[in-house]
């Protein structure tokens, strides 16, 4: 296979870049100097996708209505890119645009990655036969440091839970194993606890598949993109806000995995952000085109010890940072690019598979409404690798023997 260094490469710069991040949280580490270390590796697994990018040709196999959003998409992200660069105002600016922006807004060139299915066999492999089964060994380092390193950097087990039909018995049992202990590390990290639920609740759709029809599958696909935008008209307009509702239920706590005390999985941490970056977006009147990709949103609810006063240059839900960058039109591509994805995934591929990773990125649209912290990392990482996957027609008209066998991993 081309390029096997280049790939490795990318993956595990990126397992030490998230180290480095996840540990630079807890404080024990030297930020500013681990900042232009990540950096460096980060510019240069850039450099790696987009000299596969440019080299890959696929034409034929990816439909037609996914090159054309994909392509929209990949332009309004430069485009916001060269804004911010002329938007760029102080020495705050240029840093999140050249440190942080560039990198995430450039992953989704991690898709050419996924259209070629020896280079997926070959990353899938590599997670499962290192990532996941030598991950325990960040344990001792998570205890000391960040109670998220560990579940953070199993972060692509959510996927793999859905590979669990395919799989040889060991790497099931890898699997489940990782998966629960990622769970168990840190029990208030609400956002892997729902990855790893949903992911779970997909299995039935293999295993009781003679029972499960084509129709029920499909309403779920479009109850996944329409749920959060008819909830976000409902809280926008006063009727009814789900994250106040669902925090009015206190039954649900878990010890803080900081200090010990108790926390409510149920807390409402999301309306203000919303009203923040929304009341900041209609003030500055770039509601429709974003603020740019070096753009940030005023806050009153945080301290910030940065010199652009009571700014921040992204929140915790992803929906609302392509809103700030991107604006409604952005929201609008990234919408219409991950439906037509996994609507061909759905209704045009003959593995079961592919019909669950279509929901799986359907889910994503949906979570990006309570979480998705945008940034160059493993999650995303994974994510466009699986959106290139299943734009591809080799991989949606494979059968599930051949799906199966395709997952050896040997």
């Amino acid at each position: 296979m081309k390029h096997t260094k280049l790939i490795l490469f990318t993956i595990v710069s990126l397992i030490f870049t998230d180290s480095v991040r996840y540990i630079s949280w807890s404080g024990t580490l030297n930020i500013d100097s681990a900042t232009y270390i990540c950096a460096l590796l980060n510019y240069i697994s850039l450099s790696i996708f987009i000299f596969i990018a440019s080299t890959s040709y696929s034409k034929d196999l990816i439909p037609f209505s996914i090159r054309s959003w994909y392509k929209i998409w990949l332009l309004w992200l430069i485009f916001n890119l060269i804004r911010g660069a002329f938007l760029s105002q102080n020495y705050w600016d240029w840093k999140f645009l050249l440190l942080e922006s560039m990198f995430f807004s450039f992953v989704p060139l991690a898709y050419f990655l996924g259209q070629d299915l020896d280079i997926v066999k070959f990353i899938f492999k590599f997670i499962i036969s290192y990532l996941f089964a030598f991950g325990f060994l960040f344990i001792p380092l998570t205890l000391i440091t960040n109670p998220e390193l560990y579940s953070r950097l199993m972060i692509p087990i959510g996927l793999f839970i859905l590979f669990i039909p395919y799989l040889k018995s060991k790497w099931k049992l890898l699997v489940i194993i990782v998966a629960l202990t990622s769970m168990l590390m840190v029990l208030d990290f609400r956002s892997n606890i729902l990855k790893i639920g949903f992911s779970v609740m997909l299995l039935p759709i293999y295993y009781f598949r003679k029972f499960i029809g084509k129709n029920l599958i499909r309403w779920a696909h479009l109850i996944l993109f329409a749920l959060p935008l008819v909830l976000f008209i409902l809280a926008v307009s006063g009727v009814y806000n789900v994250f106040e509702k669902a925090s009015d239920n206190e039954g649900f706590t878990v010890a803080d995995s900081q200090g010990g005390e108790e926390e409510s999985l149920t807390a409402d941490t999301r309306t203000f952000l919303y009203v923040e970056v929304l009341s900041s977006l209609n003030n500055s009147g770039n509601l429709l085109i974003g603020e740019s990709a070096s753009g940030k949103y005023k806050t009153d609810y945080f301290d910030l010890v940065e010199g652009n006063g009571n700014y921040r240059y992204g929140s915790e839900v992803g929906i609302l940072n392509i809103l700030l960058y991107h604006g409604v039109i952005g929201v609008v591509i990234y919408f219409f690019l991950l439906l037509t994805v996994s609507y061909v995934a759905i209704y045009q591929s003959n593995n079961i598979l592919s019909k669950m990773l279509g929901l799986f990125i359907a889910f994503r649209w949906t979570f990006s409404f309570v979480e998705e912290f945008t940034q160059f990392d493993l999650n995303f990482y994974i994510f466009w690798i699986i959106v290139g996957l299943v734009s591809s027609a080799t991989f949606r008209n494979m059968n599930d023997d051949e799906v199966k066998n395709y997952l050896k991993l040997e």
